[in-house]
């Protein structure tokens, strides 16, 4: 188990920042010291660099992150129930639940991208008027 400070350091974010995650929610430590310090696991850390890493390439908002986090949990939970579910009704229930489910996580994931696409046209229109400005003061000289 980890304290604060060696999850800090190994996730390169701050006491801080994680004490923030941890009260909006998006992580929790497995455990407390004796001393009531918060203790992680190998498990956290990981799940913490996934949180980091989704903030940094969507650029999503902590609570997008935890939205997205709590849809991948009730997608495993349905997933779980599928399998050990052996009545077709209940199995063809959790199907309809899981594309629910990953369909949700989807419609996040597409208004990021339709986003990123809208500032990338953006900087492409801002770029094809610097280069054919630049062409006609390459002619004037």
């Amino acid at each position: 188990m980890y304290r604060i400070e060696e999850v800090s350091k190994k996730t390169n974010l701050t006491k801080r920042a994680l004490r923030h995650y941890e009260e909006i929610g998006v992580i929790s430590p497995s455990g407390r010291s004796e001393g009531g310090y918060r203790l992680y696991t190998e498990e956290d850390i990981a799940h913490i660099i996934e949180v980091k890493n989704t903030r940094d390439l969507l650029g999503a908002s902590l609570q997008e992150i935890k939205e997205i986090m709590d849809l991948g949990k009730r997608y495993e939970l349905l997933k779980q129930d599928y399998f050990q579910n052996q009545h077709t009704s209940e199995k063809l229930r959790l199907l309809t639940e899981l594309e629910e489910t990953l369909e949700a996580q989807r419609v996040v994931l597409q208004e990021k991208l339709t986003k990123l696409a809208v500032m990338i046209e953006g900087y492409d229109e801002k770029l094809t008027r610097i280069r054919n400005k630049k062409r006609e003061l390459e002619r004037e000289t």
